[in-house]
């Protein structure tokens, strides 16, 4: 499976499959890949994602784990998910767990700007401010931030996190004015 026939594949779901069965259906697409065969793993991801929005937190949890033992590539890191699942039922032991994973890869850019703008969100979401600019601000260490057409979201939710930080504006915050 390439790039195009996984968007495809993802986008034919999200579209004509009912909001009840998206998950098993997702599932059921990564259950006829090997694992570690690209694609696998993101569409693991999606069924989690979706049990969640259904307050299925423990197949959720079953979907992000098996994506992460995968091991194969995805847009997001599964455990940015957890992170996310573990912020939302106020479990602050394994979030806080889950961030340090994160940030170690983090430390060695080994990390990308689409699980930092997931990260970002589900600690704005929950209140934690400082936290969700930490991750808003991690891809622009290491990369410019005209490089990724994600740079403009995480520019904008980092701009919009520091407004409510009260912070003045800062050269990245410049960038979002003048685009």
């Amino acid at each position: 499976m390439d790039d195009d026939e996984l968007f495809d594949l993802l986008t034919s779901i999200e579209e004509r499959v009912p909001i009840q069965d998206k998950p098993a259906r997702f599932e059921r697409e990564a259950a006829a890949l090997d694992p570690g065969v690209y694609g696998r793993a993101s569409l693991l991801i999606a069924a989690g994602e979706h049990w969640q929005m259904r307050d299925e937190y423990d197949d959720a949890r079953r979907c992000f784990h098996e994506a992460r033992d995968d091991g194969g590539e995805s847009r997001s890191d599964p455990v940015g998910n957890l992170l996310s699942l573990a912020l939302h039922q106020r479990d602050e032991e394994a979030a806080q767990a889950y961030d340090a994973e994160l940030r170690q890869l983090a430390r060695h850019d080994a990390i990308s700007a689409t699980t930092c703008h997931l990260v970002g969100e589900a600690y704005e979401v929950h209140g934690q401010l400082r936290q969700a600019l930490r991750w808003f601000s991690i891809p622009f260490i290491h990369a410019d931030p005209l490089d990724d057409p994600i740079d403009e979201m995480l520019l904008i939710a980092r701009r919009r996190v520091r407004v409510e930080l009260c912070l003045a504006p800062d050269r990245l915050d410049q960038l979002v004015d003048t685009r």
